[in-house]
């Protein structure tokens, strides 16, 4: 069964925006660590990559590009196309032409969880993409598939509205719920983590700072002289 949902509940674009230049690693600390950060499969398409947007979900059938370049027409500017192609790499499910049509309508990236080809022309033109593997091998479009339904991408369960966010080191995605709440708790990280960079430049070690010593006192460490000869 295809689905094309047009309506999409978006979080406020200033929050949205705000989200700029937030490390995702920031976003995996405040979020837990758990189920939000997009496995490592999932690669920038060139270095120095910065993305944040709003997703529109794409449930594409593997090998087949016709409801990307549907869903394309749907997007709005700030919008990042999250597209689960089940991790099908033996295909070039998007290349530049329709990257350039999404940079063209002021979409902030796309993010592929299967291939995309023209991964020189991509880093050339800066368009944020992040794909699980390239291949020069063009797609099927006989396949809807469906637009705005809940989609996995890179092990993360993604649906229409939330945040996602990207730099060189991966994808975070933010519940569009909690999206207010997860910004102001990464400020207090990013705050709390220019003191702690301050003393740790004056010579203190993170181990005594985070109280790190205090859990390794608590652990059973053993030396050379209680192992078994």
């Amino acid at each position: 069964m295809h689905t094309i949902e047009h309506e999409v509940e978006r979080p406020d674009r200033d929050v949205v925006e705000a989200f700029e230049g937030v490390p995702s690693t920031i976003v995996s600390d405040v979020t837990g660590n758990v189920g939000l950060t997009m496995d490592s499969g999932i690669e920038p398409a060139y270095d120095g990559i910065e993305m944040a947007g709003t997703a529109i979900t794409v449930n594409a059938s593997p090998g087949d590009n016709l409801i990307i370049h549907k869903a394309i027409t749907m997007a709005e500017p700030g919008d990042v196309l999250v597209i689960d192609a089940n991790g099908y790499t033996e295909t070039g499910h998007i290349g530049e032409l329709m990257c350039t049509s999404c940079q063209a309508n002021d979409l902030a990236g796309l993010i592929i969880d299967g291939g995309y080809r023209d991964s020189r022309e991509i880093a050339e033109m800066e368009f944020p993409v992040y794909g699980r593997g390239t291949n020069p091998q063009g797609p099927l479009k006989q396949d809807p598939g469906s637009v705005n339904v809940r989609v996995s991408c890179g092990g993360v369960s993604v649906d229409p509205g939330d945040i996602v966010i990207g730099d060189d080191d991966g994808l975070a995605v933010i519940p569009s719920k909690g999206a207010a709440e997860v910004l102001e708790r990464s400020r207090q990280k990013l705050s709390a983590e220019d003191s702690v960079r301050e003393e740790v430049l004056d010579g203190d070690y993170l181990f005594e700072l985070n109280g790190y010593d205090e859990l390794f006192e608590n652990l059973n460490v053993v030396g050379p002289e209680d192992s078994i000869q």
